[in-house]
């Protein structure tokens, strides 16, 4: 007999988004493994950003096929995978309770919707948003390491300079969801959904959990948008991306979202944006007492030394 919490959660409407562009190869299996969880969804909207090989037609023949809820097949805006993750979420109708974001090719855990329902459940009437660790795999899915863990307060003065864990991870409660569409509705643009998911919902006082147990196998190739943020390759390609000015243009285009969607942070949230804002291109030293007041952070050691350089660089 099952226990009262997998009964509770089996009774939560949960929808999952996967967007795709060109990945034929890996959809269907993890669109099995979405369909095969402990917490079925109701509803998996396939969002395709263009694909020119058989995607499409994938997603399709599955969809057909596929009698455990509502699935449904829609165009991206074709401006790139952040904005396609968006878009698909101010699709997501507004009963739903919870709303997953899936990457085209995973392959998920069994019981990843469930924990991750059960970890927001504590508060359904405040913005929520989960991530967990990830079983970081080869092409092949052979296991080569666990993803990096959050270990920091999970706060806006956090999200304002990293991100917490990968949006392939991540759910959101109805709360969340709202905020996420009305923000849509004003037209922000930003690099990295994941992260700006972050930054809106802890900006706005919500709740950020991380999980540290795995919920996915995150499969590690060429096509990777973004890819694995441990180990040395990684370090290197962040401090390559930061050299370049990427970092500082990720974070411009942020700041000025979250500067359009202001009122919806709270007061000392909204004070933080405005010093950040100020402070970045002020001289070295109001630069550097960013870290001092308002008091940004990134995780560890090193982390806290790379924000450090990129403010002293005009980087950040």
């Amino acid at each position: 007999m099952e226990d009262q919490s997998a009964l509770d959660a089996k009774a939560q409407h949960c929808a999952v988004v996967v967007c795709t562009y060109n990945g034929s190869q890996f959809l269907q299996a993890q669109l099995d493994s979405i369909a095969a969880q402990s917490l079925p969804p109701d509803t998996i909207l396939i969002s395709d950003d263009g694909s020119t090989d058989q995607t499409r037609e994938v997603a399709k023949a599955w969809a057909a096929n596929w009698t455990g809820g509502k699935a449904i097949i829609c165009d991206g805006p074709q401006k790139g995978f952040a904005a396609n993750f968006l878009s698909a979420l101010s699709g997501i109708t507004s009963t739903t309770q919870y709303v997953a974001l899936s990457d085209q090719d995973d392959i998920w855990f069994p019981d990843k919707l469930a924990r991750a329902v059960k970890a927001l459940g504590a508060a359904p009437s405040r913005p929520a948003l989960y991530g967990s660790a990830t079983l970081e795999c080869d092409f092949d899915l052979k296991p080569n390491r666990i993803s990096r863990r959050a270990t920091v307060d999970l706060t806006f003065n956090h999200a304002i300079g990293q991100n917490f864990a990968g949006g392939n991870t991540m759910l959101l409660n109805a709360a969340a969801l709202k905020l996420v569409q009305a923000a849509n509705d004003r037209g922000i643009e930003v690099p990295v959904h994941d992260w700006w998911l972050y930054q809106l919902v802890s900006g706005a006082g919500g709740n950020v959990l991380f999980d540290p147990e795995p919920s996915l196998y995150y499969r590690q190739h060429g096509a990777n948008q973004i890819g694995s943020a441990a180990g040395m390759m990684a370090m290197s390609k962040r401090l390559r991306r930061m050299a370049r000015g990427d970092y500082r243009g990720w974070n411009t285009a942020n700041l000025h979202a979250l500067d359009v969607c202001k009122d919806m942070l709270t007061a000392s949230h909204a004070d933080t944006l405005n010093q950040v804002i100020r402070g970045r291109d002020a001289g070295l030293r109001n630069r550097l007492s960013l870290l001092r007041d308002p008091g940004l952070y990134r995780q560890g050691l090193v982390g806290q030394m790379g924000l450090a350089l990129a403010l002293a660089l005009r980087r950040y």
